[in-house]
């Protein structure tokens, strides 16, 4: 897959991609570990975001029953189509993965992603509360996949990912794997649904609220973060059944605290002391 320098929709202004050109991935024993990472088999449905000249694409159509090939840069759309042509279970979506509606069903993706979006990608894939993405891996900067992947997680937007999806680094990639070789190490980054997830169904957004209240300053301890939502002797009991300090801060709580708390707010808290939920701006999207 192509790598451009070039602004996407919902890309950060100002921020810089590592990769100021194309980087091709061309590393075929990666791209078969991704495959096998993904356990794609011929019922999956896949998507191969960001797709290229097809170095991803081709292997997967001959694992999975159906791969849909998002690429936004008519060139390389063309290229796509030449190749493709003896594919019947691929189709090529000549659109931007943030504009293109997602599968209905059950779906996984193997992709080398456009590094300057990863965080939007990952949005598009993780923060629909109903998502039916069941498994992902993903080629993203190391730097990235370590801050999605580090814990505990004080950002409350991949706590709230977290609590439904494992996110794992499971390999670094250098440089010497793209075409030319950028300038950083990047890493493959393995999205799995969690069997159970840490948070019941249909609470997802209220989870979200709950984090992003809780976690507004990482550093304040339990009992400061939620003194607007619990009293200081449910605040107490909460903290004697996790096993830690009523002024352990926050911030260093993992998934498993965070969903037994949340569960102490839905079964012991008034709703009207529940965090409001976010509101989403005219567009959709979410406030930044």
């Amino acid at each position: 897959m192509s790598k451009k320098h070039r602004r996407y929709p919902g890309a950060r202004r100002g921020a810089a991609s590592a990769f100021s050109a194309q980087h091709l991935l061309i590393h075929r024993k990666l791209i078969q570990e991704m495959i096998a990472w993904a356990e794609i088999g011929p019922a999956d449905t896949v998507l191969d975001i960001g797709a290229g000249t097809g170095a991803i694409t081709l292997p997967l159509a001959e694992k999975a029953g159906r791969v849909l090939a998002v690429e936004n840069d008519p060139l390389l759309v063309s290229k796509l189509r030449g190749k493709l042509q003896e594919a019947a279970n691929v189709t090529i979506k000549p659109l931007d993965i943030l504009q293109m509606p997602l599968p209905k069903g059950p779906f996984k993706v193997v992709a080398n992603i456009p590094y300057s979006i990863t965080t939007p990608i990952l949005g598009k894939l993780l923060d629909p509360p109903g998502t039916p993405l069941q498994r992902a891996v993903l080629l993203v900067e190391k730097g990235a996949a370590r801050r999605f992947t580090l814990a505990p997680a004080a950002d409350p937007r991949i706590l709230a990912w977290r609590m439904r999806f494992e996110l794992r680094l499971v390999r670094t990639v250098p440089p010497a794997c793209f075409s030319p070789p950028p300038g950083v190490d990047s890493a493959a980054l393995l999205i799995s649904r969690r069997k159970r997830p840490l948070i019941p169904d249909g609470q997802f957004a209220r989870f979200a609220a709950f984090a992003a209240h809780g976690l507004r300053n990482p550093a304040l301890p339990l009992f400061a973060a939620f003194a607007d939502v619990f009293t200081p002797p449910q605040i107490a009991k909460i903290a004697r059944a996790l096993g830690i300090a009523r002024e352990r801060p926050v911030g260093k709580l993992d998934e498993g605290q965070w969903g037994e708390l949340f569960a102490a707010m839905l079964r012991h808290v008034e709703p009207y002391r529940w965090p409001r939920l976010r509101q989403r701006g005219r567009s959709g999207r979410r406030p930044q």
